[in-house]
């Protein structure tokens, strides 16, 4: 596990796992949000692509982060050793959004670009509530012949899957 994409719907934990698995493994990680957010709308879709593509030429990364109609999530699965994709059910999802607003009450999140204090909204929620989980467990399944596929369904997978790396 080098190179290393964690997806998942809005939520589901995909920057603390990146940040765990980045001390673990010592490897530096790069949040999309914090990337794309740092202008109000987001940057334009090329410069996005080109800044992945640099942090993609290196030896070692972790990339967190959906985007899953950006034409970078096919670059980043494509480029990946190891994808891992937070499967949880919208119960969980929830409970960690809440959690989150909670925890940033009326403070920016460090992995969020800008100022932005506002943690839960309607657009979010929606996203969540639709967010296309069996699609992208479809797309992703697709790698596990040449790439190591981890898909994570609940706490307790996670905290073994995160005890068990050397």
């Amino acid at each position: 596990m080098k190179k290393i994409v964690i997806v998942g719907c809005p939520s589901t934990g995909k920057t603390t796992l990146a940040n765990k698995l980045g001390l673990l493994l010592n490897i530096p990680v790069f949040h999309l949000d914090k990337i794309f957010w740092v202008q109000k709308g987001g940057i334009k879709q090329d410069v996005f692509i080109a800044q992945q593509e640099e942090i993609m030429k290196n030896d070692k990364w972790i990339i967190d982060g959906d985007f899953i109609k950006s034409k970078s999530f096919e670059l980043r699965l494509n480029k990946a050793d190891t994808i891992i994709l937070l499967k949880f059910s919208k119960i969980k999802i929830y409970y960690r959004l809440l959690k989150r607003a909670i925890k940033y009450f009326n403070k920016t999140r460090p992995d969020m670009a800008g100022d932005s204090k506002k943690h839960i909204n309607w657009p979010l929620l929606k996203l969540i509530w639709n967010y296309p989980t069996d699609d992208i467990y479809k797309k992703v399944i697709e790698y596990s012949k040449d790439k190591n596929v981890i898909v994570l369904s609940n706490f307790k997978e996670e905290k073994d899957f995160l005890n068990n790396i050397n």
